[in-house]
C-alpha cells in the first residue's frame, strides 16, 4: 500500500512514544543554532542540573546523548564493564530481552534469570546468587524498573537491600525508560549506580535523547572499564563539562529546547503530582 499522509492531528494510544504537549511542540519549532554560542551551553547547564531532579539524585552525573534508550543501554554497559564480566540480568518481557541480547553481543558473561512474562524479577534467585558469590565475580545487576511490554514494575529498593545485606559491591544498572517521571524513582536512596531513560516516554518528547545518570561509584568504575566505546564515552562528555561547553559533538538544538519545556511543565505540576497522576490514570484503565 502506498504511503498516504493522514490529514488532521494524529493521537497516539500506545505505551510510547507518547503524545507531545503543545508547549513542547512550540518550543521545538525553531531554526538551528550554533551550539558553540553562549546560549546553548548556558541552557545545557540548566538542563543537566534539572535532569538530576527527575532521577532524584544530588550526587549523580547526567549525560544527554542524541540517541534512543537502546543507545543509553549501551552507554551504561560499556562505560562501567569489561568484556567477560559477569552480569546478572532479569528477563521478564520484550525490552529486558532486548537489553540481554545487547549485553551478550557486547561479550559480557550474562547470567539470565528468567520469569514468565507478566511476572516481576525473581529476587529470591538474586539473593541465592549473591549469597553464593563469595569472590564477587558478579560485576553488575541489570534490571528493568518497569517492563514496558507487560507493565510490571520491579522493586528496586529490595534489590539494593539484598546487595547491602550480602555486602556485595556489584553495580546496579537500571533501565528506567518507561518509569522515570511516571513512577517513583529514587536514584540516591536506592543506591542505583547507573539509571537511564528516553525522551519519548514520560518526558513526552520526540525520540532522540537518551538520558543517562551515573553515580560516583559508576564514574570510578568507568576508569578501569575496558569495553570499547566512542560515541557513548562518558569521558568525552566530562572533558567538555570541565570546559563549560558541554558538547563533544553536535546536539539536536530543537530537542534541547523541547526538553527545557518538558521539564518546566513537570516542575510546574510537581514531579510527585505527575507520578500520582500516572498512577491514578493507570488504575482507571485496568
Amino acid at each position: 500500500m502506498d504511503y498516504m499522509y493522514g490529514p488532521g492531528r494524529n493521537h497516539l494510544f500506545v505505551p510510547g512514544p507518547v503524545n507531545i504537549p503543545e508547549p513542547v511542540i512550540r518550543a521545538m519549532n525553531r531554526n538551528n543554532e550554533d551550539y558553540r554560542s553562549p546560549a546553548i551551553p548556558a541552557m545545557t547547564k540548566t538542563l543537566l542540573e534539572d535532569v538530576k531532579k527527575i532521577f532524584k539524585t544530588t550526587s549523580g552525573t547526567p549525560f544527554l546523548f542524541p540517541t534512543t534508550g537502546t543507545g543509553a543501554w549501551e552507554s551504561a554497559l560499556t562505560n562501567t564493564l569489561s568484556p567477560g564480566d559477569r552480569i546478572v540480568s532479569f528477563l521478564i518481557g520484550q525490552f529486558s530481552l532486548l537489553w540481554i541480547d545487547q549485553q551478550q553481543r557486547l561479550k559480557f558473561n550474562v547470567d539470565v534469570v528468567e520469569s514468565d512474562w507478566g511476572q516481576g524479577a525473581n529476587l529470591d534467585i538474586l539473593a541465592e546468587k549473591l549469597a553464593a558469590d563469595y569472590t564477587h565475580t558478579i560485576k553488575a545487576i541489570c534490571i528493568v524498573h518497569n517492563e514496558t511490554a507487560t507493565g510490571v514494575t520491579n522493586n528496586l529498593a529490595t534489590v539494593r537491600k539484598l546487595l547491602d545485606h550480602y555486602g556485595h559491591p556489584a553495580l546496579l544498572l537500571v533501565d528506567g525508560v518507561s518509569s522515570i517521571c511516571a513512577l517513583d524513582f529514587r536514584m540516591d536512596e536506592w543506591g542505583v549506580d547507573v539509571a537511564l531513560t528516553g525522551s519519548q516516554k514520560a518526558l513526552s518528547l520526540p525520540t532522540g535523547i537518551g538520558i543517562v545518570c551515573a553515580s560516583p561509584k559508576a564514574l570510578e568504575a568507568s576508569k578501569s572499564a575496558k569495553s570499547v566505546r566512542v560515541f557513548f564515552d562518558w569521558n568525552d562528555y566530562l572533558k567538555f563539562y570541565k570546559l563549560g561547553t558541554f558538547w563533544p559533538y553536535t546536539p539536536s538544538i530543537q530537542l534541547l529546547y523541547g526538553l527545557r519545556a518538558a521539564l518546566d511543565l513537570i516542575f510546574e505540576e510537581g514531579l510527585d503530582n505527575v507520578i500520582a497522576r500516572h498512577s491514578r490514570l493507570g488504575k482507571a484503565t485496568r
